[in-house]
């Protein structure tokens, strides 16, 4: 049987009429040959002989390879004569099981139907074993009597009614969970609807596409701070939503500016209210984790400007950031917990107060700038990631903190002149026309139609100016005092510039440079201090109680100098400023002597001569 039955494994193939039509060989043709008027027999004959001369070069090629292909065939054919065998057992092995099950089957019906049994069993099988020795009957199941019946039934119903009483305790059950499920969603949802009407951005969270999450961060805060502006709001046990916001968050913080006086705080930031008692609890909580968040960035803000500050007194002590205020305070700002208690608020406390305010406007404007520079268009991409710029936080308020300083120094020697001045029968004035200041803006400014915040924005971060009006005492001259700070490149400090304007042609006064430009204070004081002892000359020159043979000396020289026609003796008068008072020295002849003019204090008036009588009684 092994030797009689063969088996195929591979198809016969058949043929396509279409590949052997005529068009399609006319089509291949003139594809390879292109047109028919390019073929010759000369053509086709020398084509025939160069293919002749490369089967005879190669047949050299292939004798080396054919004991190789020989082995590769005999080793193929013995696979194939292995697989064709082991087909050929599982068919037998097959068919023998399929005559078993026939030969059982039929003697099963060879008890009540012979002949039909007889035309489907096997020789041997019909041999060996007799017709209807094997058969099979359904057995009668025995009778009940009535009582077990009735007791059956009445087992039968006691399972079915308890069956029914669990089921409707189930049904119970699964309704008052089902009330208590609902109350809960009601619950939450109304919450939901709550933050949402708050204004809160509600959304998907990224990884948990099932879960609600509320935004509570700023979209132009760093990748850090941003990221975890985003909390799930999970229900709770009845309901209620609980806020989570993920496993980097410990506990809120808040920031605090301190004014130190000697080492010791002196005055505290004012806790700001976020929530009022009426919000709902998730309400109070967003606002105190937003402004926990907003706070943390503000204080890692800051640190990264402190350390490109030191060159300006800026100094990180511990967890603190420590500035220069005046001469014996400074600002500390640090970050401390939520719930501490906060410290004892003076009457100073409106200065720290102002300037944690003016931190918060600052980051928030920073982030506005974020917004304007990423609607624009994008820089062309390059290799370097551009470094990440600091923002201005501590920078205007050192600058607006140390123009201020100028001002009020500057103030302050003006009046210390005037008393003096005051003192020595002298007339003098002076006048702030223009000033900046960090806890006032200007009226003008708050009167304009812009927004109270760019208004704001403007005030901290343009150029502050400071003006001041001297007229000396002559009332011919007019000295204009400008003091200009600016945080930007390239006029960044504060600059100095002092502005000569005098009606007497002729005097030393206007042959000095109308604009002169002061590194320090001291500098441009000192220069105050000549021009007002030059117009002082001027003044006696033209009053007409002092003598007429007084001159001047030298045009850049606060001395006058005469011959007296009385005693025919050379008189000489000096002016000058020292230790913050008015000094005259006289010379009459072989005589000398002096007399000064100290400041005056408040409501308080100081006896003594004036200049003026001074002069007239001693050398006139």
């Amino acid at each position: 049987m092994a030797n009689q039955l063969s088996v195929s494994l591979r198809a016969w193939p058949s043929d396509d009429k279409i590949t052997e039509s005529l068009p399609f060989l006319i089509s291949r043709i003139n594809e390879q040959r292109g047109s028919f008027r390019n073929i010759t027999e000369a053509s086709l004959e020398e084509e025939i002989r160069a293919s002749d001369a490369d089967d005879s070069k190669s047949l050299d090629g292939t004798e080396i390879d054919e004991e190789a292909d020989d082995n590769n065939g005999k080793r193929k054919g013995e696979e194939l004569t292995v697989a064709r065998e082991e087909i050929i057992k599982q068919v037998g092995e097959a068919y023998r099981s399929s005559s078993h099950a026939l030969d059982l089957v039929s003697l099963l019906l060879s008890s009540h139907v012979p002949k039909a049994a007889e035309a489907t069993i096997s020789p041997f099988i019909k041999a060996a074993v007799p017709f209807g020795s094997l058969s099979a009957e359904i057995m009668q199941q025995p009778q009940r009597s009535n009582e077990e019946m009735t007791s059956e039934g009445l087992v039968n119903m006691g399972w079915r009614m308890q069956s029914l009483s669990r089921s409707a305790d189930a049904l119970l059950q699964s309704a008052s969970s089902l009330g208590k499920e609902i109350r809960r969603e009601t619950t939450y949802w109304q919450e939901i609807l709550a933050v949402k009407e708050k204004g809160w951005p509600v959304c998907r969270l990224p990884r948990e596409k099932h879960t609600l999450g509320v935004r509570f961060g700023f979209s132009e805060a760093h990748a850090e701070f941003r990221d975890r502006g985003l909390a799930a709001l999970r229900r709770g046990t009845e309901g209620k939503i609980e806020l989570d916001r993920g496993p980097r968050w410990q506990k809120d913080q808040r920031l605090i500016v301190r004014l130190l006086k000697d080492g010791s705080s002196a005055a505290t930031s004012e806790r700001s209210q976020a929530a009022s008692d009426d919000d709902q609890p998730l309400t109070r909580d967003l606002l105190r984790a937003r402004n926990s968040l907003f706070d943390e960035e503000l204080y890692h803000e800051i640190n990264r400007e402190a350390r490109n500050l030191v060159n300006q007194g800026v100094r990180c002590i511990g967890s603190a950031v420590r500035l220069p205020f005046r001469n014996d305070t400074e600002i500390e700002i640090d970050l401390v917990p939520m719930d501490e208690d906060n410290e004892a608020v003076s009457d100073e406390s409106a200065v720290p107060s102002a300037i944690l305010m003016a931190l918060r406007i600052l980051l928030s404007h920073a982030h506005h700038q974020n917004h304007m520079l990423r609607s624009r268009l994008p820089p062309p991409i390059t290799d370097s990631q551009p470094p990440r710029p600091f923002y201005s936080l501590l920078r205007p308020i050192l600058e607006l903190n140390q123009h201020n300083l100028t001002s009020r120094e500057a103030k302050h020697l003006l009046g210390n002149l005037k008393r003096v001045t005051s003192a020595a029968s002298i007339p003098f004035m002076f006048a702030q026309t223009a000033s900046s200041n960090l806890f006032r803006v200007p009226d003008e400014m708050l009167n304009t139609k812009a927004n109270t915040i760019e208004t704001l924005m403007n005030h901290l971060t343009s150029s502050h100016h400071t003006q001041m009006t001297l007229h000396l005492p002559s009332n011919y001259t007019t000295l204009t005092l400008d003091i200009h700070t600016s945080i930007l490149p390239p006029n960044l400090g504060t600059s100095l510039q002092l502005s000569t304007a005098t009606a007497a042609v002729d005097s030393a006064i206007a042959q000095m440079p109308h604009t002169l430009h002061f590194p320090t204070l001291d500098n441009l004081w000192k220069h105050v201090e000549f021009i007002t002892s030059l117009d002082i000359v001027a003044l006696l020159q033209a009053s007409e109680r002092v003598p007429k043979w007084l001159a001047p000396k030298s045009p850049y020289e606060a001395y006058m100098v005469g011959k007296n026609p009385k005693t025919a003796q050379k008189d000489q008068l000096g002016f000058s400023f020292e230790a913050g008072g008015l000094k005259v020295v006289w010379c009459k002849g072989e005589k000398t002597g002096s007399h000064g003019w100290a400041a005056e204090k408040e409501g308080r008036k100081i006896p003594g001569r004036g200049l003026i009588d001074m002069v007239v009684g001693e050398l006139g």
